[in-house]
């Protein structure tokens, strides 16, 4: 990999924006353990807590299953090296929780706000800063203005001291050259500030949210957004199992294992769906190894005979034959698969 590619930051927020798919009803224990799976994953930034917000369990916004201190107590107990944040919107959230917050170990905040009202923000800014928070500012329908006009935003506010800048395409209405539109305004408007990161979360009812997080980051976004499943409002977000595979297969730097993020999403996600969202983990490896599916019933009765994952079988397969793999060679690697297996876990059995 070139030297000069930069590291993208897959940001997940399936504990914040995929809760609204819940109706805010994640609870503490999901919280800890889809945390510590995120983490085992390489995910190294979690969002938690009510998809409005800190301050937002109410009869008016939605009442969560917990309180916002449960939410951030649970990450930072399921946490060793990952950071987690919450979302914070001037008007629901107060000066008071942003305090409370940090005291309870919460490292990053993003402050959202539509560009018309984007004065709001400063205060909460520059307290932020003054706690040692990482800060983004996430500009909610950025749609909302040309590119141009953003450009003018953002020249406006990139010395208030936050750290990241995110355009937000909260109705998954933009096309990837709009998205790569207006994350260039924003990249071209910062580059006398070279710490000012910029960053994209998009929503997927045009069916384009993670093609929209690749043309943010070849535009020059460092920082996206995903939840697992793609679970959230509407249609729902960018799919955090994809885009790991796609930031990967593009050539950045990002290290999260998308077979850890499949397991994770199948037990502690798909059972809180109501609405399915997003694509199967089976649908993504067959688009990850270049495997045509007729070729699964032949791997499926290799299944009766080795207990092997059959999406690690298929990719294994298909890293030396995705075109017309033969029986004796899934056989093989089934086989091979399996003693693998079995040697890793006797390694896990405690002595």
């Amino acid at each position: 990999m070139s030297t000069d590619t930069p590291s993208i930051h897959l940001v997940d927020c399936t504990l914040r924006d995929g809760s609204y798919a819940t109706n805010f009803q994640f609870s503490a224990r999901d919280t800890r353990n889809i945390c510590h799976q995120l983490e085992i994953a390489g995910v190294r930034m979690i969002e938690v807590g009510h998809g409005l917000g800190l301050g937002a369990s109410s009869l008016r916004y939605g009442v969560a299953f917990e309180s916002d201190t449960d939410y951030l107590k649970a990450a930072a107990t399921a946490l060793k090296d990952a950071t987690f944040g919450a979302f914070f919107i001037p008007g629901i959230g107060t000066a008071d929780h942003i305090r409370e917050a940090h005291q309870l170990g919460m490292s990053f905040i993003r402050i959202g706000s539509e560009v018309a009202t984007v004065e709001k923000t400063q205060p909460f800014i520059d307290l932020a800063k003054e706690l040692g928070m990482q800060v983004s500012l996430n500009f909610m329908k950025t749609y909302a203005v040309s590119a141009q006009e953003f450009g003018s935003v953002v020249e406006s506010v990139k010395n208030w001291g936050m750290d990241i800048l995110y355009v937000v395409d909260s109705a998954g209405c933009l096309l990837p050259d709009q998205v790569a539109e207006y994350v260039k305004v924003a990249c071209d408007r910062t580059s006398d500030h070279p710490d000012l990161a910029v960053g994209f979360h998009g929503h997927n009812n045009l069916d384009l949210a993670n093609a929209n997080c690749l043309a943010a980051v070849k535009a020059g976004a460092t920082y996206v957004d995903g939840t697992l499943r793609g679970m959230g409002r509407s249609a729902g977000n960018a799919q955090t199992e994809v885009l790991a595979h796609l930031l990967k297969q593009a050539g950045y730097d990002c290290p999260v294992d998308p077979f850890v993020l499949f397991e994770t999403a199948a037990r502690y996600i798909e059972p809180l769906m109501a609405i399915p969202q997003g694509l199967q983990s089976m649908d993504v490896v067959i688009g990850m190894s270049q495997f045509h599916s007729g070729h699964l019933p032949r791997f499926k009765r290799v299944l009766s005979q080795y207990d092997v994952d059959i999406r690690r079988l298929i990719m294994a397969v298909s890293r030396i034959d995705c075109v017309d793999p033969s029986d004796e060679l899934i056989e093989t690697v089934a086989k091979d698969l399996s003693r693998i297996d079995e040697y890793s876990a006797r390694d896990r059995r405690p002595s």
